[in-house]
């Protein structure tokens, strides 16, 4: 294992760890607002697209960022994260108030693009922080942590977004949530402090961005996991939620007599399901800093988030809305644990530019999973599609513990 106690940063990590997270979630409400109520066909004719537009757009800051996480890796193995940070936020702000001005499928499209942009810059760079402040000890558990604020980030985002439409209308909604992307930017500017110390110097001596020495095997294995939890979490599922939930309760739900709209209860199930993703982030971290098996912990996970899926395909109310709740356990889990192996494996002076690369193949996952999700469900029903991605899920867990077991060989033969 890489541990360099010279190059780490002396900043308390609750100093660091505390305005990053928050900025991290609210950065998310513009992306957050779009996956939860553009779907809808009224918000899309609203936006002034279709339907299969709306599909290229949830995907399209996925498939830019297949260039952009590596350039955000290449730079933040260089220089100062803050003012990368900030930047980064900067351009986010300016994507939702794209989306609250646009009038058509372009803006909205370079929109996408720009937050495709920030958000590679905004998540290599919050993680590669997380690494920069975290030991042996502890990396599983502050990667944990950062994880609760992105799914907090995530729930809250998109209960917001849901609540801002049905409020205020998509656009004025927009306007709000740019409103406190400019105050997450100021936050930053005052309080989030820099990280990179000691290991700037040394980064130098690595000019060949993907030489031999760069280490391939550890980065495609920690990206296959990143892959399947991307395409059916972020993709699938992140896009046809509202669509998911208006063909098990129809436009509206009531309680108690009284009428929640489609998007504001997509909102809410979303923010619920994102509640617990946040809670298996940290118990994800936790259980392998102290066992010290972190594929076998992914393996098991993955496995719970593969029966989730496959319930949620299912025809009856109730045990459909527990797979979703069992399958929200598994992505924070596992996106806690990647950075973690790459912490364990690899040199620190290499730390964003393989996040740059896993994160990619990730996205590749991600941008491709609106398009051919809302494309299949002309062709067969939600529920089949959610059962396949439970298929897809259960073949990286499977992946997972084959990499468990060869792991704990190595370590038995030394």
């Amino acid at each position: 294992m890489f541990s360099h106690p010279a190059f780490k940063s002396h900043i308390s990590t609750s100093r660091v760890l505390i305005p990053l997270g928050i900025g991290i979630a609210l950065s998310l409400l513009g992306d957050s607002t779009l996956y939860t109520v553009l779907p809808k066909p009224e918000i899309a004719t609203q936006a002034g697209v279709t339907l299969a537009m709306v599909g290229i757009l949830l995907g399209i800051n996925r498939i830019v960022r297949l260039g952009f996480n590596v350039v955000a890796g290449i730079l933040y193995d260089r220089f100062p994260r803050r003012w990368l940070m900030i930047g980064s936020l900067s351009i986010g702000t300016i994507s939702t108030v794209l989306y609250a001005t646009s009038t058509g499928f372009w803006t909205l499209l370079l929109g996408r693009v720009l937050w495709g942009a920030a958000w590679s810059g905004l998540w290599i760079g919050g993680t590669t922080i997380v690494l920069d402040v975290a030991d042996e000890q502890n990396r599983g558990r502050l990667s944990g942590q950062f994880q609760m604020w992105f799914f907090l980030g995530v729930g809250l985002s998109a209960f917001l977004g849901g609540l801002f439409t049905d409020a205020f209308g998509f656009r004025d909604g927009l306007w709000l949530s740019a409103l406190l992307n400019g105050i997450a930017v100021l936050m930053w500017i005052f309080f989030m402090p820099e990280t990179r110390t000691r290991r700037g110097a040394d980064s130098k001596r690595t000019y060949p961005i993907f030489d031999k020495s760069f280490p391939w095997r550890t980065t495609i294995f920690a990206a296959i996991p990143a892959l399947a939890i991307r395409f059916v979490y972020a993709g699938v599922m992140a896009s046809t939620t509202i669509l998911w939930l208006t063909s098990l309760v129809g436009e509206q739900l009531l309680l108690s007599k009284v009428a929640i709209p489609i998007a504001t209860l997509t909102g809410s199930f979303v923010a619920l399901r994102a509640t617990i993703s946040m809670i298996g982030g940290p118990l994800a971290g936790f259980f392998s800093d102290t066992f010290g098996q972190r594929w076998l912990v992914i393996a098991w996970i993955i496995t719970f988030g593969a029966v989730g899926m496959w319930f949620m395909g299912g025809s009856v109310i109730s045990i459909a809305l527990l797979g979703a709740l069992i399958a929200s356990t598994s992505g924070g889990g596992v996106q806690a644990l990647i950075p973690a192996i790459i912490g364990d494996k690899i040199d620190q002076t290499q730390h964003g530019r393989s996040l740059g690369a896993i994160y990619a193949v990730g996205d590749i996952g991600s941008a491709l999973g609106p398009p051919l999700a809302l494309w299949l469900m002309g062709l067969l029903s939600i529920n089949t599609v959610y059962r396949l991605s439970a298929c897809l899920l259960f073949i990286a867990a499977c992946f997972a513990l084959w990499r468990a077991v060869s792991e704990k060989k190595c370590e038995m033969t030394r």
